[in-house]
């Protein structure tokens, strides 16, 4: 399968063929900005730690259970989990979230401190992010064949 070669969209490169997406969004790594007139400038963002955020066009509990349980046993370098955010307001939708434990653990400091918490893990722990995108390969690499021994 090819990539689109962007360093943090690994996983979601992946979860695109498990199933159409309606929404995602994920960390890159070197993200590029354009603004009008001036040339795309690439920005380092690698204590930034990874995250994937999905939503799946038609909802597929065994896909979502199967994830769920794939993030929860993998053993890497850093503790991930995958979580669910109700969209209330839209009949009950969910966005799904892929992420670093820690991310989940320091949300409401870094909400406190008035930062996203990748602001607060990039300034609080800059070794963290390096450390989450070299183990998000793993991550890929377990999910991917958890499911393609399905």
């Amino acid at each position: 399968m090819a990539t689109t070669g962007k360093p943090g969209r690994e996983l979601l490169d992946f979860i695109e063929q498990l199933g159409e997406l309606s929404w995602f969004k994920f960390e890159s790594r070197y993200p590029v900005f354009k603004f009008r007139w001036q040339e795309p400038k690439t920005e380092d963002r690698s204590t930034h730690p990874p995250y994937t955020s999905f939503r799946l066009k038609v909802d597929n509990p065994d896909i979502i259970d199967k994830l769920k349980l794939t993030v929860r046993t993998y053993k890497g370098s850093v503790e991930w989990l995958m979580e669910e955010h109700s969209r209330e307001m839209f009949s009950g939708t969910k966005n799904l979230i892929i992420s670093p434990k820690l991310m989940s653990e320091l949300n409401q400091i870094a909400y406190n401190h008035g930062m996203t918490v990748g602001q607060y893990i990039a300034q609080t722990y800059p070794e963290f992010g390096p450390l989450a995108y070299s183990d998000l390969a793993g991550l890929t690499a377990h999910v991917r064949s958890t499911f393609s021994g399905s």
